[in-house]
C-alpha cells in the first residue's frame, strides 16, 4: 500500500454538520476501497486564491491514508461526482 496525503475543498454552503457528514462519507469511501490508517486534519474555512465554480471560499480538510495505487482513480472519480466537493489533490507522501 502507498501512503497518500489529500487536501479536499468542500463547498462553502455547507455548515459544520454537513461538512462532517460529507467527510464521513469520504472516509467510508476510502475504507471501502481498501484504505487504511485514515487520519483527518481539518484546516477550517479559508479564502481561495482564485474562484472555483464561482466560489471564493471553501472548507479545507486534509486526509492522510494508505491505499493501493490502482484504487486512487476510483476515489477521485467518486469525489468528482459529489456536488459538495469542489477540489481534491491526492499526493503520494514519498513524492513530497
Amino acid at each position: 500500500m502507498t501512503e497518500y496525503e489529500m487536501v479536499t475543498l468542500f463547498h462553502p454552503r455547507l455548515d459544520e454538520d454537513s461538512v462532517t457528514e460529507v467527510s464521513e462519507w469520504l472516509q467510508q469511501r476510502i475504507a471501502d476501497l481498501g484504505g487504511e490508517n485514515i487520519e483527518v486534519i481539518p484546516w477550517g474555512r479559508r479564502s481561495l486564491a482564485y474562484p472555483i465554480q464561482k466560489q471564493t471560499e471553501a472548507t479545507y480538510i486534509q486526509y492522510d491514508f494508505s491505499l493501493e495505487g490502482s484504487q486512487v482513480s476510483e476515489l477521485i472519480r467518486a469525489m468528482q461526482l459529489h456536488e459538495d466537493i469542489l477540489r481534491q489533490l491526492p499526493v503520494r507522501k514519498q513524492d513530497r
